[in-house]
């Protein structure tokens, strides 16, 4: 049924998704892709508040059997700070701005199960269509949280999806328990007495001291925890210095760790910490270190994994569904919805480039895979009034 109906609105989901690809916002600022999206669902009839946790947007529809149980379906807003190289012909108009992880298409996908769901309303069950900002500085989520995201539009279990590339086209991914893993921020400045180049003895080498650093980091991890778990430290940044024969007096690290387990994450933390004051004794520097925890691991749940896959089986076939999916070490702020409802985070196999290449594409045709799982989720869980999932 939501094939046919799908079909002659093609048109008008592919103008949807150029047009918000055309015109990207980065977090926070995503004002006029808000206001698409809550011009696009009043358009369908459905209940919409704005400027949640700042940018964010919230759809209500209520079946017609009944409000039954109450289903969260996320999508993220924002674009990246990036310039385009993808050659498609509605490339972003917004210099150094662009799609390149498939919001447009994920806010188009929700869009058109909203459509579908507004047009069918023959359900029981309750949706919350939830349009989050900055998910790319997973930041976003903590503050609709914060603006009483839950309490507001309460949800007894809730679900989001993301585009897969390396995954065959249209197929769906469900990973078992972890889906992916936690976020924490590493901040590293080193302070030093500079001093000229060729006398190093008679001060202290930041950059010397940053290079053994790193290096120890990178050793000490492959040592502490096991082999079969997973730990993954990267320094991404690294600024200091003025002059090519100046020792500098500072230098400024900047890196991410990722973990799919917490007592892991706590132990690299410690190991970063030890490795700055091992650093300092040895080359006489002084070093400040912060590891800040921005999201935890996305935690799938049993049960509403199983949802998924019934609904993803009946869209594309049980051929086409991988119910022990590989969880990814990207990071997603949907966790922290996953930490307070049971949910779950699923990827549908996409073309081209990994997301935040330039030259990346988020193909128009699994916009249907998509929706279609959502709009059957809805209308198989939202009669389960007394069986909400155990986190």
């Amino acid at each position: 049924m939501f094939d046919s109906w799908f079909q002659p609105r093609q048109a008008a989901v592919m103008d949807w998704l150029q047009t918000l690809h055309r015109h990207p916002e980065t977090g926070f600022e995503e004002h006029e892709t808000a206001a698409f999206v809550a011009k696009t669902l009043r358009s369908f009839g459905i209940a919409v508040e704005t400027g949640i946790g700042g940018t964010g947007v919230v759809g209500t529809l209520v079946g017609s059997k009944g409000a039954g149980r109450r289903i969260g379906l996320r999508a993220e807003l924002d674009a990246l700070p990036m310039a385009e190289e993808s050659g498609l012909s509605y490339a972003s108009e917004i210099p150094d701005r662009f799609h390149g992880c498939g919001h447009d298409g994920h806010m188009v996908t929700l869009l058109t199960a909203a459509q579908y769901l507004a047009e069918n309303r023959d359900f029981t069950g309750t949706v919350h269509f939830i349009f989050q900002p900055a998910e790319e500085l997973l930041a976003g989520a903590a503050a609709m949280i914060a603006d009483g995201l839950l309490e507001r539009f309460p949800c007894d279990e809730v679900y989001a999806l993301h585009n897969l590339p390396g995954m065959g086209l249209g197929q769906i991914g469900i990973p078992e328990s972890v889906a992916l893993s936690s976020s924490d921020n590493i901040d590293i400045v080193i302070h030093a007495k500079g001093t000229h180049g060729s006398a190093p003895q008679t001060g202290q080498d930041a950059v010397l001291a940053a290079a053994m650093l790193i290096t120890s980091i990178q050793q000490a991890t492959t040592r502490v925890i096991d082999a079969r778990e997973t730990g993954v430290i990267s320094f991404g940044a690294i600024h200091g210095g003025t002059a090519r024969n100046i020792l500098p007096e500072r230098l400024d690290l900047s890196g991410t760790m990722r973990t799919f387990d917490v007592a892991v994450r706590d132990r690299l933390a410690r190991v970063i910490e030890d490795c700055c004051r091992a650093t300092e004794n040895i080359y006489g520097v002084r070093i400040k270190c912060a590891v800040q925890s921005m999201v935890p691991p996305a935690l799938n749940n049993a049960e509403t994994n199983d949802a998924v896959y019934a609904s993803a089986e009946r869209i594309v076939g049980a051929q086409n569904v991988m119910a022990k999916a590989k969880p990814i070490m990207a990071s997603e702020d949907f966790s922290l919805l996953q930490a307070r409802v049971p949910g779950t985070y699923f990827f549908v196999g996409n073309t081209g480039q990994y997301p935040h290449h330039p030259a990346f594409v988020f193909d128009p045709s699994i916009i249907s895979v998509g929706a279609g799982v959502f709009v059957d989720l809805v209308n198989t869980r939202g009669q389960l009034v007394n069986t909400a999932p155990k986190i």
